[in-house]
């Protein structure tokens, strides 16, 4: 008897252990990041690389349309394109739920919840509403609680940036249909979207600058609105919602929850709980974009406005390269490979059709900008990515080159770097004299305004925002902007000892902005100049500690904001520090695993010292690449040495084939 009495008591007790066992999906807050200027995210439901994403807006609008700090609702609209600065873009179809006319409060605490996937929350006005969506439809569900009808007041020509043409028509009771054209963010470019809203019940239609649909409550506690959206025409619009006709909510939500559980499983780690919520937050605003814009049958309009068939793959849209390339898409290179082909095929189809450094007149989906696509797409060649075809489209690679800025400081330094992509990509497709071409051009570019603007450190002209005409930055953050040439800057200033320690200078005296981009990569160029102890100082200082933090996007504050750069929070960034479309959210990615892409088209990462103690990647391939880290925690720590599959790696380096092959890398 006491034998059974301790094997039930063994498998109670084993049951209880595996139901507190935590997924990564578990550890997402979707609210990180949502406060204010904080990193411009939101928390609304959508699949990964979704093309809807439905949310609340908040009064007054903010860059992706929702402030975890303001509670007056301002409605739910079906799209936005997250952390781009400017007024972002998306905000459009926003439906108000209301009873009369007075302004409605969220019910923050207590009844607003999310996942991945889905949002729910209460008003003060009694109505609940809860959201979940598929790739291209919003499912919006509002719930009559105490009142007897409620409104939905349709602004259809709600934007977060200029609304350009709003067209739309009453096809039935339950049905309206029409289209949209938006500005894209900065003011540059438009998209065009049409759409179909279906109501789960009829309703009595009130025409205006903003129409209400008015529902009686009758047999049901809520009335579910449906929006499908396409970049094709409202016939798509409408057979896309036909062909979802039979899913119902609670399906959509499930189906979503395991789409995202599939993506943000591909890395699993040991470590605290607080540091999970933040790695794992991090990881899902990767797969936000961009989006797959591909209708059901396969079309999509190109950057021409042509229709177009995607033949064997998925066409991508709603692109921010400018800083993106930097972090996100080598992110999705390691991690997401399958769908990255995707990716890099629907950049080649973007050159072939006609590629702006800014979003075209013809988008389906919010976008804003595409310069540095020849590095992202040199990077997927060199790890043999797969999939494309650049010799189709290298004359369109040249028209791109020939026509780089050349105007400011950052302007060079950033063509150098496109120009070195062209001349790598050359040297791939066997064309020797084009590579010796660029090669010799990206030289020239980067160090004739090195040595005139860089080389030589004055303190009068190199702490100064947007000093020399510069877009952004200061001359001490675009000092490190071309790491291809790291070694040849070592040179000019006389060896690596001497750069080492002019970049350890920049560090200890807060001159670096983690705020913005243009410096990010600095902190792990220590490995290069042989103070790798140096890279994990202030990589794990960046991490974990608080820091004072001088600089926002455009200007240097007044009073420096003393603090951590991520925290778990609504207010997770320092102040002005957006997450750029998830380049900042993959920054923390790579840094807390110990590895990192410092020079984008070469196929190898950074070694530093990882957050956790274990990180399992699983790789599409079926390997698995484990990270076990057996140093101590602590910012100051230095690794002693690094083993991969027990050989001693010294260069602190690994290329991205040793990763896909699987394996170990220990480091002690």
């Amino acid at each position: 008897m006491k034998k059974v009495f301790f094997i039930i008591s063994l498998l109670l007790a084993t049951s209880s252990l595996f139901a507190q066992i935590r997924k990564g999906i578990d550890y997402v807050d979707v609210f990180i990041s949502t406060a204010d200027d904080f990193g411009q995210n939101d928390p609304g439901a959508t699949v990964p690389y979704g093309m809807v994403k439905v949310s609340p807006d908040t009064d007054p609008a903010s860059h992706g349309g929702y402030n975890y700090e303001k509670t007056q609702l301002m409605g739910i609209s079906v799209n936005r394109i997250s952390g781009t600065g400017c007024s972002g873009a998306g905000g459009n179809l926003r439906l108000r739920p209301c009873t009369d006319d007075n302004p409605y409060i969220f019910l923050h605490k207590g009844t607003e919840k999310a996942v991945p996937g889905y949002y729910t929350v209460e008003l003060s006005n009694g109505i609940r509403f809860e959201l979940t969506a598929t790739n291209n439809m919003a499912i919006e569900r509002y719930y009559f609680g105490i009142n007897k009808k409620i409104f939905l007041e349709l602004d259809h020509q709600s934007s977060f940036d200029k609304m350009l043409k709003s067209e739309f028509k009453q096809l039935s009771s339950m049905t309206i249909t029409g289209e949209y054209h938006a500005q894209n963010p900065c003011k540059t470019g438009r998209y065009i979207q049409y759409y179909q809203l279906n109501s789960s019940q009829p309703f009595v239609f009130t025409s205006g600058e903003k129409p209400v649909l008015e529902f009686t409550k009758g047999n049901s506690d809520f009335v579910e609105i449906r929006i499908t959206l396409s970049g094709i025409d409202e016939q798509t619009a409408t057979d896309e919602l036909e062909l979802q006709s039979g899913l119902t909510f609670e399906a959509a939500k499930t189906n979503a929850f395991n789409l995202w559980d599939e993506k943000l499983s591909k890395i699993e780690i040991k470590g605290s709980d607080e540091d999970k919520t933040m790695f794992y937050t991090s990881l899902y605003r990767n797969f936000l974009s961009p989006v797959n814009v591909t209708s059901h049958d396969g079309m999509y309009r190109d950057s021409e406005g042509k229709l177009q068939k995607a033949d064997g793959f998925i066409y991508m849209s709603s692109w921010s390269l400018w800083d993106t390339y930097r972090t996100k898409f080598p992110l999705l290179s390691l991690i997401d490979a399958d769908r990255y082909r995707d990716v890099c095929r629907s950049l080649v189809e973007l050159y072939r059709s006609g590629k702006y450094d800014w979003s075209s007149e013809h988008e389906m989906t919010p976008t804003v900008r595409t310069e540095h696509a020849v590095i992202i797409l040199l990077d997927a060649l060199r790890k043999n990515i797969g999939g494309f075809d650049l010799k189709s489209v290298y004359a369109q690679l040249e028209k791109e080159a020939a026509s780089l800025p050349m105007k400011s400081p950052d302007n060079f330094m950033e063509s150098a770097y496109d120009l070195w992509a062209l001349a790598q990509i050359s040297k791939e497709l066997k064309m020797p004299l084009r590579y010796d071409y660029y090669l010799s051009k990206s030289d020239s570019v980067w160090r004739t305004k090195w040595i005139e603007k860089f080389r030589d450190i004055n303190d009068e002209t190199f702490d100064i925002m947007h000093g020399d005409g510069m877009y952004e930055g200061t001359l001490w953050q675009y000092r490190w902007a071309a790491p291809f040439a790291i070694d040849e800057m070592a040179k000019l200033v006389g060896g690596k000892e001497i750069l080492a320690g002019q970049l350890d200078y920049f560090f200890s005296n807060n001159l670096y902005n983690h705020g913005n981009q243009p410096d990010i990569q600095a902190a792990f160029m220590f490995n290069h100049l042989g103070r790798p102890d140096l890279s994990q100082k202030w990589v794990k200082t960046i991490l974990t500690q608080p820091m004072t933090h001088c600089y926002g996007t455009h200007n240097k504050f007044r009073v420096p904001f003393v603090g951590k750069a991520y925290q778990p929070l609504p207010r997770a960034f320092i102040p002005e520090m957006d997450d750029d479309d998830a380049t900042m959210s993959a920054w923390y990615v790579w840094a807390s695993i110990g590895l990192y892409p410092l020079v984008i088209g070469e196929p190898y990462y950074e070694i530093t010292n990882p957050l956790f103690e274990e990180i399992s990647l699983k790789l599409d391939n079926g390997k698995t690449f484990v990270i076990r880290n057996k140093a101590t925690g602590n910012p100051g720590s230095k690794i002693r040495e690094v083993r991969l599959n027990g050989k001693k790696i010294t260069d602190f380096r690994i290329f991205h084939r040793d990763i896909c092959k699987g394996g170990l890398l220990e480091i002690f």
